[in-house]
């Protein structure tokens, strides 16, 4: 802040700092956000498949019947043997205000890119805290590449192994804040963490691994500032004690709702359930193909870049002998070494940094090695998901790699620092700015990652009409949607749901794996007084004569839109048609 400022009082001091170089980036790195949100509701975007049940939980936060406990039904259940939840119902929670506010897909929309966006800026402010403006600069270099990786859809896209992505970045931000002596992070550390955690069962090793580095490197800081002058030891334990306090109500809080399930819900609860399934004879990654898939997105190019995201890691199905094999990976040779290599470098950093008595580049180069060879541990003991290998199972090794990547650019960064005058200085971090703005400028247009839900964009003109004719329709009760029939893949049962929950209408299921996913308070109960089933091409121009069609939509033209039908069948009172 220039002393022209600070004599002019509290607005000229604002302005000075809005136009500081790390503010600015922080704010364009958030740019293509909101851009995003506004083309995603100009373009009446509304969630599908997995997405639609995450809007009709949300909707649920409202309801005393059936408020949410638990995340989504996870798929890992079909290897356990045992129905899993995700963890916790933080993200249903977040989203709530949202779609209560706006609707399902505006809310949805909104609501996770303001999730998205508030990690950017919080991954700028934890660097700027803890490195100062070089690596706040570098933290929204970082994070924009990262938002550019996702793309459009992606960034405003619910399904689990998305929207805490950019939230992981943060978690990994505030691990190094943490380590390097900064506690006052430690409650932030663990809201966030808890958030990535109760989001995707995927984080279940790397969360608990960034909390124990997190404090043992805060252990270590202070230790060495206690020897170095005890008098501090009094002031700095009693600091402790209160930030641990306020860090057990934060984590008591965050996880009040599947404490609750696992003790006071009827049967084995969700968190002994995921406890129990752990360590069983399911066959896991393993450490030879855990390093070629560390090494495919955080050593070797395209690196955690756009393509690298559906290319790194390929789907590599499970065969009948219990094996996968993974293809378009490094071979392991060329992957420890490309490893090697990057653990190599932090570590000649973080020597240098060390030299030169910059604890702030040692720490970090320190924390991004332990960090990246803890993915390296918790891909290797993680198990193969039930269709064998998928990257949405591993997400965070996206976060991981460019967590990285900001340990390298702020370590040479500040070892270029004392090099250079204030001119050249000046430069850089203006230079920066521009490495922002043009990222920002990339991730502007429009783009579709075909990954979860967002792979069915084609289908979304027929969910839109599907959904429309829905909200019109009014049965006389509850009605029961079957999904005995469903093709694997299919995104209009779930929208379907979505669009009469939104209504109004008692929706109802049978399969416990539906009930795991919309909650007790939809298990079919018998008094349902329509059955809803969808069909699709053929199936849904061919009237049936025990059914009314309650819903038909047809291309008439249109090359989006495809041949969907909802037909009602009356269970115990008459059927209204639409």
């Amino acid at each position: 802040m220039t002393a022209r400022a600070r004599a002019a009082g509290p607005g000229a001091r604002v302005l000075d700092w809005c136009r500081r170089p790390e503010v600015i980036a922080a704010v364009v790195a958030v740019v293509p956000i909101a851009v995003a949100i506004v083309r995603a509701l100009a373009s009446r975007w509304i969630p599908v498949q997995d997405n639609a049940i995450i809007e009709m939980r949300s909707r649920d936060v409202a309801s005393f019947d059936n408020f949410p406990l638990l995340g989504t039904w996870s798929s890992a259940s079909l290897t356990a043997g045992v129905d899993l939840n995700h963890p916790g119902a933080l993200l249903f929670d977040l989203l709530a205000p949202f779609v209560w506010a706006f609707g399902g897909g505006p809310g949805i929309a909104i609501g996770i890119g303001l999730l998205n966006a508030a990690s950017v800026i919080g991954c700028a402010l934890v660097a700027f805290r803890v490195g100062g403006q070089s690596a706040s600069l570098a933290a929204s270099v970082v994070a924009g590449l990262l938002a550019w990786t996702l793309g459009s859809s992606l960034l405003i896209d619910p399904w689990n192994p998305h929207p805490v992505m950019l939230a992981c970045l943060l978690m990994l931000m505030l691990t190094w804040g943490v380590a390097s002596g900064h506690l006052a992070m430690a409650p932030w550390l663990l809201a966030v963490a808890s958030l990535c955690l109760q989001v995707h069962l995927g984080y279940a090793y790397l969360v608990p691994g960034c909390v124990l580095v997190a404090a043992a490197g805060a252990t270590v800081v202070f230790a060495r500032r206690w020897r170095a002058d005890p008098g501090t030891r009094r002031a700095d334990m009693s600091r402790c004690r209160r930030i641990g306090a306020t860090s057990m109500v934060v984590v008591t809080v965050l996880w009040a709702q599947p404490l609750v399930e696992q003790f006071l819900g009827a049967g084995q609860g969700n968190l002994a359930r995921i406890v129990s399934s752990a360590g069983g004879d399911e066959p896991v990654i393993g450490s030879v193909l855990a390093v070629r898939l560390v090494a495919a997105v955080t050593a070797m190019p395209p690196w955690w870049g756009r393509s690298s995201f559906t290319e790194a890691v390929e789907y590599a199905p499970m065969r009948d002998d219990g094996t996968v094999v993974a293809t378009g990976l490094p071979g392991a040779a060329v992957s420890f070494l490309a490893v090697a290599v990057v653990l190599v470098a932090l570590g000649m950093l973080a020597a240098l940094a060390w030299r030169r008595r910059d604890r702030v580049a040692a720490v970090l180069a320190v924390v991004a090695s332990v960090l990246l060879c803890l993915a390296v541990v918790s891909l290797a003991v993680s198990p193969f998901g039930p269709l064998g290998l998928t990257p949405h199972q591993m997400r965070w090794l996206w976060s991981v790699g460019a967590f990285v990547t900001f340990a390298v650019v702020v370590g040479c960064l500040r070892a270029a620092a004392g090099l250079l005058s204030a001119r050249p200085a000046v430069a850089v971090a203006w230079g920066m700015v521009s490495i922002v703005a043009l990222v920002a400028v990339l991730d502007l247009p429009a783009s579709v990652q075909a990954a979860g839900p967002t792979t069915f964009v084609d289908q979304f003109a027929s969910a839109r009409v599907l959904r429309g004719q829905m909200l019109e329709y009014r049965p006389a009760g509850a009605v029961v949607v079957a999904t005995d029939d469903l093709r694997f893949g299919e995104i209009y049962s779930t929208v379907v749901m979505s669009a009469l929950d939104e209504a109004g209408v008692e929706v109802r299921v049978a399969d416990e794996g539906w009930v795991r996913q919309l909650g007790e308070a939809r298990r079919v109960v018998g008094d349902e007084v329509v059955e809803l089933r969808i069909a699709e091409g053929e199936e849904a121009l061919t009237q049936r004569p025990d059914a009314v069609r309650v819903a038909l939509v047809k291309p008439d033209g249109a090359a989006d839109v495809r041949t969907v039908a909802v037909f009602a069948t009356v269970l115990g009172a008459p059927v209204s048609g639409g």
